[in-house]
Order: C-alpha cells, then structure tokens, then sequence
C-alpha cells in the first residue's frame, strides 16, 4: 500500500504461540479467572447500562473505586485500554518525531515497539549481570532524552528498583520518568508517593495481572493532577467501553479478593524459587512478579521450550540477545505448579 511507514515493514508481528489443551504458563496471567460471584456482580451491573450510548469519558465510578485503592487523588487518575494505551498516550503527549525515549534492556517489548513506529529514538540501556538495574548508566544516558521507561519490577526479569533508587532517577534527569508497574500486587512496593514530589514521574498499572481481566484490556494511569488534565487530551476518546468500566470497578470494590489471590500466588512463586534453588545445573533469577525467568545449563531455550512442550507445559521463549538461553515460567496454580515443578526435575535431570 502507498505511504505505509517502512518501519512497518520491518516490524515483526507481535505474536505468542497459543495452544489448547495444554497447561498455559507463557503469558504472566493470573491462574485464576474472575470468580462467579463477581461475574454475576458485573453481568448484573451490565445489563442495567445502556449499551447504545457511549461510555463515559471520565469514568467516575471506575476512578473513584481507583483512588480508594491507590490514594490518589481523582484528578490524578486516567483510565486506559490497558497500559498498552497509556504508553503510547505518554508518547504521544511527550514526544515529537526527533525526540528519544530511554528503556533497559532486556525490558518489555512494548516500549521500543511502539517508539519505532513514532520514528522515536531508542537509548537502550543494558541490565547488569546478574540482571539488577543499573543505575549510574541510566542516568548518564538519560542526557536529552524525552521518556524513560522502567517496568519495576521488571518484565522479563524479575527484578527491582528500590523507591530510593528510583528517586534518585527522578532527581538527576532532565526527562520524564514513567514508572510501570504492571506486576505492583506481587511486590508490594510503589512509586507512587514520589508524584507528589517529583513533577517528572508518573506511575501506570494494569488490571491484567493480578486482578485476573487480561481479556477485558484495563490498565490507569497515576499523575500529578495538573497535569493529567494535559494528558487525557493524548488519550483515544471512548478507549475504555462500558463493560471495562463495570469490570474494573466491581474487581476494585473487591480488592480484598485480589490480595488475598496475589498472596496465594507470591507464596506459590517462593514454592517455586524454593524448588528451583534446590536443582543443580539451573539459574533462576530471584522474581519480585508472578513469573519467573530460569535456564537450564546444559540445554538452548529452544531446547527447555521444546521439553516443556512435548510434556503439555507451554512456558515463554525469546529470541537473541541476553535471554538467548533463558526461559520464563508464569507462577500457576498449585496444580499447574506441581506439574511444571515434575517436568522441570525430569528435563534438567537428562
């Protein structure tokens, strides 16, 4: 087609393999679906909605419920089609075609995706060896650069910024600091208090992990007021439709259910951890989400990918890079996790 963006032939197709019949560990959902209480909550608020109309710019049940979660104020809260739609907001409110946005690598493909087809420059800033962040180089690196982009804790990695040394990003860096933290029920740490001192952070989550509506495609973002305001302009208009709106309130008005399921999962990812520390020929790296990314010595990703396969588990594999021999693993259900753990001791043991 005339003038498709080139870049867009270069891309390569956002894809993850899915099968049925088979235990599903390669997408960092949650094991659980929504419960049928809080089905029959949401199917019953939704057959009161008018379906004809257009949903709500401005949520204000949805933010409410929002806010009481996270303290902030609703001025400061903007709903999204997942935080898909609140990165590329940001890029969009941000970013001019000349400018550049700052990820580390490994980190979420999502970041540099979208920055490519904005025609954004990419800074890529490499993880440590034992895949910690490192600090220094980001802010060195950070010099001219529009947006920084740091999941906390990080996907595929596992592994953390301490709010201290998120702080100390804040303070030294002329762009603006985005916090993603996507996986934030299976740490417990946030970022969020340092919105009310820094004007250059903002902090975005989703409803996909731990409140079990990666289907429903819901995430917000948390900003300093006067400037959320700014920001909702960059937003689609309508992005988040009624039956989003109605799920993510009714799963926020119950998020007492969505701890005490986070905390069944974290427990079941030290089971995890606990196990693989105990196996020779196998490095794991310490998890701070709900997954976990490990590889066997003596085997390629492909390789423990294939073995998982062929034995009904269907685990996460990457291609090249830093990740070229490692594997990642969802934190299941206790079943799920059993089985995972059997499969694991018999590839490894080969």
């Amino acid at each position: 087609m005339r003038n498709l963006k080139q870049v867009l032939t270069q891309l390569e197709t956002y894809s993850v393999p899915q099968y049925k019949n088979i235990i599903k560990l390669n997408q960092n959902e949650s094991p659980y679906d929504v419960p049928e209480f809080l089905k029959k909550e949401i199917q019953a608020e939704l057959e009161l909605a008018d379906w004809n109309r257009y949903a709500d710019l401005r949520p204000k049940a949805l933010i409410h419920a929002i806010s009481e979660y996270t303290d902030h104020p609703p001025e400061g809260i903007i709903p999204g089609n997942g935080s898909n739609e609140m990165i590329q907001t940001l890029m969009n409110a941000f970013c001019y075609s000349s400018d550049s946005i700052l990820v580390v690598s490994p980190g979420f493909s999502v970041y540099p995706r979208l920055a490519k087809v904005m025609g954004l420059e990419i800074i890529e800033v490499p993880l440590l060896e034992d895949f910690s962040f490192d600090v220094p180089a980001i802010i060195e690196k950070s010099a001219g650069v529009q947006l920084l982009f740091l999941a906390v804790p990080n996907a595929p990695t596992g592994t953390i910024l301490t709010v201290d040394q998120i702080r100390q990003i804040a303070e030294k860096i002329d762009g603006v600091l985005i916090v993603d933290e996507a996986y934030y029920e299976f740490y417990g740490e946030t970022a969020q208090s340092l919105i009310r001192e820094y004007d250059n952070l903002v902090v975005i989550r989703t409803f996909s992990k731990a409140f079990s509506l990666a289907g429903l495609r819901l995430g917000y973002m948390l900003a300093p007021p006067d400037a959320a305001i700014h920001l909702d302009k960059a937003k689609l208009p309508f992005s988040v439709g009624v039956f989003q709106q109605i799920g993510g309130e009714v799963l926020m008005r119950n998020f007492h259910y969505i701890q005490k399921i986070a905390s069944e999962i974290i427990e079941e990812r030290e089971r995890l951890l606990g196990e693989m520390r105990a196996l020779s020929g196998i490095n794991f790296v310490p998890s701070k989400t709900n997954f976990v990314l490990f590889e066997i010595k003596h085997m390629t990703a492909s390789e423990v990918y294939q073995a998982f396969f062929e034995h009904g588990v269907l685990i996460r594999v990457f291609k090249g890079g830093r990740l070229d021999s490692y594997v990642r693993v969802t934190v299941g259900s206790p079943e799920e996790n059993n089985v995972f753990l059997e499969k694991l001791k018999q590839i490894a043991g080969k």
